[in-house]
């Protein structure tokens, strides 16, 4: 679902997201969880880097749908932000 990354101290270094496999739906919201959700489809080794003020912006990754098989595709994704 949409979350924040909010549990740094400190805010002004970006996150960075790196996704691997299976191609996903991120989800961009705002600075409110019930606001307007813009979508991003994401491919095997796309980047997202996001800092300043929308580093506080709700965002979050539908699930990978099943295949025709029935099969779910298999997606990482890295998360890279300052933990101290």
């Amino acid at each position: 679902g949409l979350h924040q990354d909010k549990d740094e101290r400190d805010f002004s270094q970006p996150i960075v997201s790196v996704s691997l496999g299976a191609s996903a739906v991120f989800l961009w919201g705002g600075n409110q969880r019930k606001g307007k959700v813009q979508t991003i489809e994401l491919a095997d080794g796309d980047v997202l880097v996001w800092g300043g003020a929308a580093r506080l912006y709700f965002h979050g990754v539908r699930s990978p749908l099943s295949d025709a098989s029935g099969q779910v595709p298999v997606r990482f994704n890295l998360t890279f932000r300052k933990a101290g």
